[in-house]
């Protein structure tokens, strides 16, 4: 089973961030939230603050687990662990997205 997690991050207005994948990466051009894979020893939250900072060069503060799903792709098993989280600072700057809304 393969561990992944997800930021819901909504603004102000109610608008949550969405990024597309890009071309040549696994699930390309698919929209996600932002995220990536939990690695060893590491907690949900710590993930998320990791992977958006080194995604997206920002800072969040997860607050509040959405949920888990299980998901397989052929063979593989992905266990999505989603968390409500709050943008704290920086400025977008994609990595392994295209776009993003």
């Amino acid at each position: 089973m393969l561990a992944v997690a997800a930021a819901i991050i909504e603004n102000e207005v109610g608008q949550i961030l969405i990024a597309r994948r890009k071309m040549g990466k696994a699930q390309e051009g698919l929209w996600e939230f932002p995220g990536g894979k939990i690695e060893h020893n590491e907690s949900v939250e710590d993930c998320l603050k990791r992977e958006l900072q080194e995604e997206m060069n920002i800072q969040i503060q997860p607050y509040e687990s959405y949920g888990e799903h299980d998901h397989y792709y052929g063979s593989t098993h992905i266990r999505l662990y989603a968390h409500k989280a709050k943008f704290v600072s920086g400025v977008i700057m994609l990595v392994d997205h295209d776009e993003y809304m």
